[in-house]
């Protein structure tokens, strides 16, 4: 079978899938990234993932932001594939005018979140048998606490330059949301690298917290009405965009060495929004338990574009939606071999060959 995978880990990870392959019972965390349309190559990996977890009784905790709570959501449902195809769906059919405004982005989120998640199936995801849904947004603080354009970006432009000095500066802008449902605690709950505040989640309050997870500043309005939640919220990806957070305790406690599984679109972790451009990985001891699911290099350059889709697309293709939409669906189709080649790998055991260090610092 062609490589079409990278498959990549923190140092503990490293050891156990190279002694004993992916033992789907040491998973403890599924986590997915923001991204916007970069889920669309990860399509085929998710459709097996529910494969993977047949028959579990553990809990199995979930967490995610923007797209990746959206996902999230998603594998909760009682029927994932058909949740998954809406969600595919719904994203890839947005259309916009030449100049779109907050308020119609909003509405486009609105009607994608329409497609595949109604009030029947938000009680599905709360009370699933063995998921626990969580996912990160953040209260704004000072500037970015307003929906005046002027003010976020001044807001946007502070936090980029204390970011640059260090990471820990962001907490003066943000504070974590953690939005989880009933139930066993995620064993992440007790990040503190900023200021965090748990809220759980009900059926009142779930698509507005799901919301906020993918509110862009700037692009989108925020939210600010969530039951049991005041404040304004906006994208969790700001401060986790690949999620660099302690998922398992460290250290390990005594017969707990347990994996956390992350399907992503790039072999790398890029811990917050701010640090896009920057030469900033992730902590080592918050990797240490992550296996990393992606498409090769080779794989996405054999895509139509030559790379994953992305939400830059809108403006590349603008006017020529078809067109757009050909192109990610041909990237949909082709993901398919992703999903192949995973299950393949985990099955066989050839993973424990696959698999090679994840970039993080020291």
């Amino acid at each position: 079978m062609a490589d079409t995978l990278s498959i990549r880990a923190g140092h503990r990870a490293m050891e156990i899938l190279r002694d004993e392959g992916l033992d789907p019972a040491r998973i403890k965390v599924l986590a997915g990234a923001s991204g916007s349309a970069k889920f669309l190559v990860l399509t085929g990996i998710d459709r097996v993932l529910m494969d993977l977890f047949k028959g579990r009784t553990e809990t199995l905790h979930l967490i995610g932001t923007s797209i990746g709570a959206f996902r999230m959501a998603a594998f909760c449902q009682d029927d994932p594939l058909a949740a998954l195809d809406s969600l595919e769906r719904g994203y890839i059919a947005q259309q916009y005018g030449p100049k779109p405004g907050r308020e119609e982005i909003n509405r486009e989120t609105l009607r994608i979140l329409d497609a595949f998640i109604d009030e029947d199936k938000i009680g599905q995801v709360l009370s699933h048998p063995f998921m626990r849904i969580s996912f990160l947004s953040n209260r704004c603080r000072g500037p970015l606490q307003s929906e005046f354009l002027p003010l976020q970006w001044l807001g946007l432009g502070l936090a980029a330059g204390a970011n640059l000095m260090s990471r820990d500066l962001l907490g003066l802008f943000f504070e974590r949301a953690l939005f989880c449902a009933p139930g066993e605690p995620p064993p992440y709950a007790a990040m503190n690298r900023f200021p965090l505040k748990i809220f759980g989640l009900t059926r009142d309050n779930f698509r507005q917290a799901l919301l906020s997870s993918g509110a862009i500043p700037a692009v989108m309005a925020g939210i600010s009405d969530i039951p049991g939640a005041q404040g304004m919220f906006r994208d969790g990806g700001i401060l986790d965009y690949h999620l660099d957070i302690p998922f398992l305790p460290c250290p390990v406690p005594p017969g707990e060495d347990r994996l956390v599984l992350f399907p992503h679109f790039y072999e790398h972790i890029t811990p917050g929004w701010f640090d896009k451009r920057l030469n900033r990985f992730p902590d080592r001891d918050n990797m240490a338990g992550v296996v990393v699911v992606a498409p090769s290099p080779a794989f996405v350059q054999s895509l139509p574009l030559g790379r994953i889709p992305d939400r830059k697309d809108f403006y590349a293709f603008k006017g020529r939606d078809q067109e757009r939409m050909a192109c990610w669906r041909e990237a949909v189709a082709r993901s398919r071999e992703l999903g192949l080649e995973f299950m393949e790998a985990v099955e066989s055991g050839r993973i424990r060959q696959m698999v090679k260090p994840l970039r993080t610092c020291p």
